[in-house]
């Protein structure tokens, strides 16, 4: 997960896994130490695997207790054996736990207990249950957990995959869409997922701050989840998306129980939702920094503007292929939520502008906090709409790819408004030239990343002018960027003589003074070639650059460069 330009592509669940080395050192009596010892025992290093989900906060700890070396006198005391043992190993009185005793132990063992050993601590006893309980038992339920909620082996219902959700489906058609909803409506039988997750929640009332119910199709939300919400005091982050049966009855109890708690929501593709529903959601969630409303395509302006009048504390929003909303909305949220850092309104179609609709003063516009601006696909916008940007000095990623109507002028005054820009995305712009490179090579001097795939009118001439200017470049994508002809063919001259003609010759000349570590140059020929240049590709190889498949390079990275 990129931390600094955050999501700009919404509609998945992003989950963090992380592999860390533990080591412990224990300090040795003295008596027990030899000539020389440090006094420490080192106990042998131990590999744990941790998984985050978006916007969690990340804490590493220990996953299981070590035993401690123990003295050999100690040994010898508990030994029954040793003649100066007289402890009874049935005694009932070393066996028993007082309910002080309890109330300090358990709360000292639980980090080093799994979630399902926790929940069998409150069969040992009613004083442990009532600890368990008031305690909780995790902080965190996520059904994309294979050690919590193992891998369903009901086929006609969910996908079975190696790798994410284990109950993440197929894209869905509306029509397969409705078919879930039908079944799960009309189903009695009861998942064992469904099942573990109740007694789950019903055992963490106290401790849950974060609940990941992702793509969990056979969920019923009025059995498994709606008797537990008024209990959830601590819950902070939600996610819901994809679960066909989620209607404005949730969103009703989410907004009387734990609106004022709520930090984080993800709800894509919930279309059992109107917009009387995320009105009185986004009422009662004043605190709210992060929201997606991805695919939810029933939502209006209705929705849109009630997000950017309560929503002040907002910091991320994502929304996708919400095309019923219009500037109106837009313009409300841009003006109101001055914390916004992240931005996303791909295929917002209706849009013709960003920032607000009428522009005064400087304050008016779009707050200064931003730094990922998100408008894939929004095919209104022409190449007027640079106006409103220019108060984003913050700004550092910005994509406009499959914006089709915008041409030169838009890339020659973007570069001059915002020259701070890091990354930028300008997929299927068909009517940029050379010139957009050249403007790019002159005013973008700190540019990181930049993807033109699908232009075709650019030529091997204009990225050369680009990787002589931008110095720092690193990522460079020109997927089908046919123009390059990169390897060219065999033609041959008045003598004779058979020579090759590409683009690729030329390129790898400016290559060698660049710091490009990934260049993607797929289908970047007139036509098949019925050989490849060895020269361009020796040439590539001696520049360091691995050819991880057919004209995709990455560069080799030197570590010690790394640490520097």
């Amino acid at each position: 997960m990129n931390v600094v330009f955050g999501d700009p592509c919404p509609g998945s669940t992003k989950v963090l896994s992380i592999k860390y080395v533990f080591q412990d050192y224990i300090r040795q009596k003295k008596e027990n130490r030899c000539k020389g010892d440090s006094g420490y025992h080192i106990i042998p290093s131990r590999t744990f695997h941790s998984t985050f989900a978006e916007h969690e906060h990340i804490l590493l700890r220990r996953q299981d207790p070590h035993p401690l070396p123990v003295d050999d006198e100690s040994n010898n005391q508990m030994n029954p054996t040793t003649p100066q043992s007289t402890i009874s190993l049935v005694d009932s009185t070393q066996s028993t736990l007082s309910a002080l005793k309890s109330e300090i132990t358990l709360p000292i063992i639980f980090p080093f207990l799994s979630v399902r050993q926790r929940a069998m601590c409150q069969l040992v006893c009613l004083h442990w249950r009532e600890i368990v309980l008031s305690k909780g038992i995790t902080a965190a339920i996520d059904v994309n957990d294979h050690v919590l909620f193992p891998l369903c082996q009901d086929t006609s219902s969910y996908r079975n995959t190696a790798i994410g959700s284990p109950l993440k489906p197929q894209s869905l058609s509306r029509s397969s869409y409705n078919d879930i909803i039908v079944s799960n409506t009309h189903t009695t039988s009861n998942h064992p997922h469904r099942e573990l997750l109740r007694g789950l929640l019903k055992s963490s009332h106290s401790s849950l701050t974060s609940l990941v119910l992702n793509d969990f199709l056979h969920l019923d939300p009025p059995v498994d989840i709606h008797p537990t919400l008024p209990h959830l005091c601590k819950l902070k982050r939600l996610d819901i998306s994809r679960i066909p049966l989620i209607t404005d009855d949730t969103i009703h109890l989410i907004s009387a129980h734990i609106g004022e708690r709520l930090e984080v929501l993800y709800m894509k593709d919930c279309r059992g939702v109107s917009d009387d529903g995320i009105v009185q959601l986004v009422r009662s969630c004043n605190r709210l920094k992060v929201l997606d409303i991805s695919h939810m395509h029933q939502l209006t302006d209705k929705s849109g503007v009630a997000i950017g009048q309560n929503l002040t504390e907002l910091e991320t929003f994502h929304g996708r292929d919400n095309y019923k909303v219009t500037n109106n909305s837009v313009d409300v949220i841009f003006q109101n939520c001055k914390k916004l850092v992240q931005a996303t309104f791909w295929g917002f179609i209706k849009l013709t502008h960003v920032g607000p609709g009428t522009v005064t003063t400087p304050t008016d516009l779009s707050p200064n906090n931003l730094v990922l601006l998100n408008l894939w696909g929004c095919i209104g916008l022409t190449d007027d709409c640079v106006e409103r940007l220019s108060t984003l000095t913050n700004l550092r990623s910005l994509c406009v790819s499959e914006c089709h109507k915008l041409t030169d002028k838009f890339v020659l005054d973007i570069t001059q408004i915002l020259p701070q820009l890091l990354h930028l995305q300008m997929r299927y712009l068909k009517r940029i030239t050379d010139e957009s490179l050249n403007a790019i090579s002159v005013r973008l001097s700190e540019l990181f990343s930049l993807d033109v795939s699908f232009c075709t009118k650019l030529t091997v001439v204009g990225l050369n002018e680009l990787l002589m200017g931008c110095r720092s470049l690193s990522e460079l994508r020109l997927y089908s960027c046919s123009q390059l002809n990169v390897e060219g063919g065999q033609v041959t001259d008045g003598g004779g003589n058979s020579r090759r003609t590409g683009g690729g010759r030329q390129l790898v000349q400016v290559l060698r003074h660049s710091s490009l570590a990934f260049l993607d140059l797929r289908r970047c020929q007139q036509h098949q070639p019925f050989s490849r240049d060895e020269q361009f590709l020796n040439t590539m190889k001696e520049l360091g650059y691995n050819e991880a498949m057919a004209y995709l390079f990455i560069k080799k990275t030197d570590p010690a460069l790394l640490v520097k």
